[in-house]
């Protein structure tokens, strides 16, 4: 009687790290006046320039509020996450070409609307916006938006 062997292949179960450049959809021309170093300056995972007007480079750094985005920064890099942020700072141009109201916080620089569709990364980011003290947090499939304009505006919670 002969014995057999038999040897079943099974991969090991890969480690995930955030790779540097994880925000892929994210690309910036830098130029003499707005460099990469400004661009990440204080920010260990997010970039200033994601916070960006579309018409003025490195608006999001100049006129964006630090709270909103150094808590965005802090949430993503403790829940090791990535997102793309669809709206930060607004100049009065852009805002005005897509009629967004005069009292919105993107155009003084404390709103964020980020996209997340998977649940999971949407109640992780929700539960770390909230840590944090985050007030005002509107939730869709889509995205996720929040201000920390606490002063005009009651603090809420809606899902859509």
């Amino acid at each position: 009687m002969k014995q057999c062997y038999i040897y079943l292949y099974m991969p090991l179960r890969k480690v995930h790290k955030r790779k540097e450049n994880s925000f892929s959809l994210h690309s910036v021309e830098y130029t003499d006046t707005y460099t990469k170093e400004m661009d990440e300056e204080g920010l260990k995972v997010l970039k200033w320039s994601m916070f960006d007007s579309p018409d003025t480079l490195g608006s999001g750094k100049y006129f964006m509020e630090s709270e909103p985005v150094f808590i965005l920064d802090e949430v993503f890099r403790k829940e090791r996450l990535s997102g793309f942020i669809i709206q930060g700072y607004v100049s009065k141009s852009y805002a005005d070409k897509l009629a967004i109201p005069s009292n919105s916080g993107h155009r003084v620089g404390k709103s964020v609307k980020f996209r997340c569709i998977n649940s999971s990364k949407r109640l992780k980011l929700i539960r770390g916006l909230i840590q944090y003290g985050i007030e005002r947090i509107q939730v869709s499939d889509e995205f996720i938006y929040f201000d920390t304009d606490n002063y005009l505006k009651e603090p809420s919670f809606i899902c859509f």
